[in-house]
């Protein structure tokens, strides 16, 4: 079998048996053989690559070879083709990431990996309490993850209080229930009035940017959290290196 058939074979998974074993003695023996494998399988795998720098190296790896005149010519492969045909296949691949996802982190994951509901710590709940007191009965809901209902209390108790951490846990009743941005205003709003609640209310204010993909934003407050504050210090610069 001609090799340019085996190696089109191979990058298929189509090799038989038998051509399998010629493959593999070619691969061992034949150096210019096991360079054009190595660079027709690179160049197949530009397809799947996920990161925009892996994408460019890979394609000024394929140039230096062909500037170079360091691969065979193999009569029914044509690099330069193929270099064209993998160019193309770049802008598109880094346009598409680039749209998904403008500033080369998926924030969404990130927000997804960090938030959790803030806990109660304001108004501790006894289980069987049938008592009707307003911010109990939005504690309540809070904590047995009734988040639209609670996010509606909690918005009635601080127009009839003017305590800001019904601000705070208004906003993450409604993070929770994936309504970003309507948490976005509360919890500036919160931050304004600098409780002494105001490190929760950053950091899950940068949280709710970054679910909206406002990376600037969001590391602003990280930054200020990492040299200001002290609530949850190492989230906060793990979340900062992933994001520079």
């Amino acid at each position: 079998m001609e090799r340019e058939e085996l190696i089109d074979k191979y990058l298929h998974s189509e090799l038989t048996a038998a051509e399998q074993d010629q493959f593999d003695e070619l691969l061992v023996n034949d150096i210019s053989f096991k360079e054009d494998v190595d660079l027709l399988s690179n160049l197949k795998n530009v397809a799947g690559a996920e990161d925009r720098d892996d994408l460019r190296k890979q394609m000024a790896n394929f140039e230096a070879k062909i500037a170079a005149n360091d691969t065979k010519v193999i009569p029914l492969f044509s690099y330069k083709k193929l270099l064209v045909a993998a160019s193309i296949l770049l802008l598109v691949a880094v346009g598409v990431i680039s749209l998904l996802n403008p500033f080369g982190v998926n924030t969404e994951k990130l927000y997804a990996s960090n938030f959790e509901p803030y806990k109660n710590v304001v108004t501790p709940i006894v289980r069987g309490t049938t008592d009707d007191n307003e911010e109990i009965t939005a504690f309540s809901s809070y904590e047995n993850k009734e988040f639209i209902a609670a996010a509606e209390q909690f918005g009635k108790l601080y127009e009839t209080t003017q305590k800001p951490y019904f601000l705070l846990y208004q906003a993450n009743a409604l993070l929770a229930a994936d309504q970003t941005s309507e948490a976005i205003p509360l919890l500036e709003q919160h931050i304004a009035l600098k409780d002494e609640l105001i490190e929760r209310g950053k950091w899950y204010l940068s949280l709710a940017y970054l679910k909206e993909n406002q990376k600037e934003k969001a590391i602003q407050l990280l930054e200020d959290l990492s040299n200001n504050g002290t609530f949850k210090k190492g989230d906060v610069n793990k979340l900062l290196g992933q994001l520079k």
